[in-house]
């Protein structure tokens, strides 16, 4: 929550309440409100960790009458590690919406695939001809 609110963005904790959770963070970043679950823990287990995360979001617009949840993201601590370098686990549909490209949909596969190199085929060298000089007449 700390380092969220230093990037200057609204958040806060969120009460936990049992089956009712809603989640450990709120947070609204350019207008869109956020649900983050967070993990600090030495074995990863993303499918509960998400459906965990899911399960929070909705109760947290059914707590307050909204008919669709926010999106709901895992923040996982990384050992060893600053909260900078945190992870965050999202769908890749969400990741995808994201992306800074029109509607989130990729217009071009040319990044997707490797180029494959051409063959390069050798021309014959052609010897530099280079132009004769003209000899001055003498004038006598």
């Amino acid at each position: 929550m700390k380092y969220i609110r230093s990037l200057g963005h609204f958040a806060e904790r969120l009460a936990k309440a049992g089956a009712s959770d809603e989640g450990d963070i709120v947070t609204i970043i350019a207008g869109q409100t956020y649900i983050l679950e967070c993990k600090n823990r030495k074995k990863l287990d993303l499918p509960t960790f998400w459906s965990e995360a899911l399960k929070e979001a909705h109760n947290y617009a059914k707590a307050r009458g909204q008919v669709v949840a926010p999106p709901a993201f895992v923040i996982v601590k990384r050992r060893n590690a600053s909260i900078e370098q945190s992870w965050v686990i999202q769908p890749l549909e969400k990741w995808i919406e994201q992306m800074p490209v029109p509607q989130g949909q990729i217009t071009s596969s040319e990044g997707w695939s490797t180029p494959q190199p051409e063959e390069v085929k050798e021309e014959p060298k052609q010897e530099e001809v280079k132009p004769k000089r003209k000899k001055k007449a003498v004038e006598e």
